[in-house]
């Protein structure tokens, strides 16, 4: 009985060999010993419809089939074994065997795997179908198992992945991502010709993309204007694991930390570290790899890298300081100090005072300036009031001078006290409401109460009304510029829009001539 099989894209006729009957379909008579020592006949090679398949069909059955049998038959790779019985019925022999041995069977048509400097073992033992089928298989490359377990017939995954951080590609089987399954040049067959290369195949930022492939997070881009010095000495492996797991984040052979100070000077040793910097966060603030940015910071600008952990104080604020502007490293080490908050210039009004005069050095000194220094009424980066102060101005004094909130300063002169707030404008310093500074000076004074003028309450009124004593006859009454129109609501206690308040040779205590 003939039938027409299609066997991977190429006809064959195949003869279907009955098990009771000859390779024809009749019973063919035993065949003839040859006496003891006698030279064994010459064995023809079998009819053209003489084929394999016809018994071994099963062998071909898959959705890849061997090149070798697409292109030629069986008798590419076998031949028949002359005078050697077997259980095959063909008419030509009853034994096969293959034209050579594995692998330079395989040679024959494959180039050769075992030359590389790394060779795997399977390959240097020419064990070939240690992973790959001869005839056909299911999986890509004629393996004899899905890529994902193939390497795990014959290693151990446990032995690999014993650490806490697992490399994806091993813990998902994918080894043959990394290796390459013949040999390679370098070390373990890895498949590349350094170690950067090898990780930038897949942790490049132009590497592709999709699934299986690393996040953003897990990609470096070399080509930035600034790259880690220790990338130009030593590739991926100087500071990554190169194994399969690790007992560090993102598989480092040390803590972040650690690995930093390996090459760099010990930034955690100062009085005041910077937090951090005490718990090793060093890539929070610096790219491991490359950046745009001097000193691979890992934004364009200082205030930028120090606003992903602390609160934005300069978006929106009216009022900026000037060194906040330039950026933080003005006034702090970004990295710790002698003095708290890491500031450079010491602890508490030192550290202001290494940019402004010394406002603490008068007679009467305002307890609030000896207690709490500078920040107890400004904001040391920005805020919306003039002066940098927390507040308005009457909101930062009635804070600690909770009598005067009513917005009516308490005086024996002026019945029910004298107006303090956004009823009238200040007549010594034009543009600001009528506050408390516009008597006393926040800062100190040589002045009792930190008056600007006199040595009395009604003495310091000569500033605005003025000189009655005449101790200061050069101090007119300016009253007049403190009137508003009357269309203008009055601010109360709120008021005081007017900063803090300078001396009085900077607007307060004018003298009119």
């Amino acid at each position: 009985m003939v039938r027409t099989l299609r066997l991977g894209g190429v006809m064959y006729v195949a003869l279907i060999l009955f098990c009771t009957q000859g390779a024809y379909g009749q019973q063919q008579p035993p065949r003839a010993t040859p006496p003891s020592g006698a030279p064994a006949p010459a064995v023809a090679a079998p009819p053209a419809a003489e084929r394999c398949s016809g018994c071994h069909a099963q062998l071909t059955q898959r959705t890849i089939v061997h090149g070798a049998l697409q292109k030629h038959d069986c008798q590419a790779c076998h031949k028949p074994a002359a005078g050697e019985q077997g259980k095959c019925r063909a008419r030509t022999a009853t034994h096969w065997t293959l034209i050579r041995t594995e692998p330079e069977l395989c040679y024959g048509c494959h180039a050769r795997k075992d030359q590389s400097k790394s060779v795997h073992t399977a390959v240097r033992q020419g064990s070939c179908l240690s992973c790959h089928e001869a005839h056909a298989s299911n999986n890509a490359g004629l393996l004899n198992e899905p890529r994902e377990k193939v390497c795990f017939t014959c290693h151990e995954p446990e032995p690999l992945l014993t650490k806490a951080v697992k490399h994806a590609p091993v813990a998902e089987g994918r080894c043959l991502e990394c290796h390459d399954a013949h040999g390679g040049n370098l070390p373990n067959a890895i498949k590349a010709e350094s170690g950067s290369a090898f990780c930038l195949k897949c942790h490049d930022a132009k590497a592709p993309t999709g699934k299986g492939t690393p996040g953003p997070a897990f990609r470096v881009d070399l080509a930035k204007a600034v790259v880690h010095a220790a990338l130009k000495r030593t590739d991926c492996l100087g500071c990554h694991d190169g194994g399969h797991s690790s007992d560090n984040r993102k598989l480092l052979k040390k803590s972040v930390v650690e690995l930093c100070y390996g090459c760099h000077e010990r930034k955690d040793r100062s009085k005041f570290p910077h937090g951090a910097v005490l718990v090793g966060d060093c890539a929070v603030c610096h790219d491991p790899h490359a950046s745009d940015n001097a000193k691979l910071l890992a934004k364009a600008t200082t205030q930028e890298t120090c606003f992903l952990c602390h609160q934005d104080d300069l978006t929106g604020r009216k009022v900026v300081h000037a060194p906040v502007a330039k950026g933080c490293e003005q006034c702090h080490d970004p990295h710790g100090g002698a003095s708290r908050y890491a500031l450079k210039g010491g602890e508490g009004k030192a550290a202001c005072y290494k940019c402004h005069k010394p406002l603490d050095e008068k007679k009467v000194k305002h307890a609030a300036l000896e207690r709490y220094g500078c920040t107890g009424c400004h904001d040391p980066h920005g805020t919306a009031n003039r002066g940098l102060l927390s507040k308005k101005v009457n909101a930062v004094c009635t804070a600690c001078h909770p009598d005067q909130k009513d917005g009516r300063h308490v005086t024996a002169i002026a019945a029910g006290g004298h107006p303090v707030g956004g009823e009238l404008n200040d007549p010594r310093r034009p543009g600001r409401d009528f506050s408390c500074a516009s008597c006393h000076d926040p800062h100190g004074s040589d002045n009792p109460r930190l008056f600007y003028y006199g040595s009395n309450a009604m003495e310091s009124c000569d500033g605005c009304h003025g000189d009655k004593s005449g101790k200061r006859p050069e101090l007119k009454n300016i009253v007049s510029r403190a009137k508003r129109p009357a269309a203008t609501p009055a601010s109360g206690v709120g008021g005081g829009a007017g900063g803090g308040a300078g001396a009085p040779g900077s607007g307060a205590g004018e003298v009119v001539r």
